[in-house]
């Protein structure tokens, strides 16, 4: 009989445990595409979206000041990822962010809550991660 309540103990506490942990994330259905050479600079191409049509790049990876735009949104091209500040849109949020290029033509970084694809707070599945440790890893 004490084997059994402890069975049946064992078991409730699986099926709470179960029950209350985080569902698994989501899998990136609209990874980076393939590195290619863009100039100088091996790139990526990825997915992305907005909800006004125009994509903020900020200075830093740590948001602060907006440096220009992607416009429109589409595919673009990103050279690496890497962690940085929550940024929120929406329902959105991500603490991951991608260098690139705005269309003035400063380098930047753009939170992957504008890209396609994914959960929130996760990385690209494709992207490679920026390999230089702590400040830009961006061209000057």
């Amino acid at each position: 009989m004490m084997i059994r309540r402890i069975a049946v103990a064992g078991a409730f506490t699986l099926g709470l445990l179960a029950a209350v942990a985080p569902a698994a994330q989501a899998a990136d259905g609209q990874p980076c595409g393939k590195a290619y050479k863009h100039g100088t600079y091996k790139v990526q191409t990825c997915p992305d979206w907005s909800p006004s049509g125009s994509i903020p790049v900020y200075k830093s990876p740590r948001k602060g000041t907006i440096v220009g735009y992607i416009n429109p949104s589409g595919n673009d091209w990103y050279l690496c990822e890497k962690v940085g500040a929550r940024y929120t849109l929406g329902r959105y949020q991500n603490f991951w962010w991608a260098s690139t290029m705005a269309d003035n033509n400063k380098w930047g970084y753009v939170n992957e809550v504008y890209f396609r694809g994914g959960g929130n707070n996760e990385p690209d599945a494709g992207l490679r991660t920026c390999s230089r440790p702590g400040g830009k890893p961006l061209p000057q």
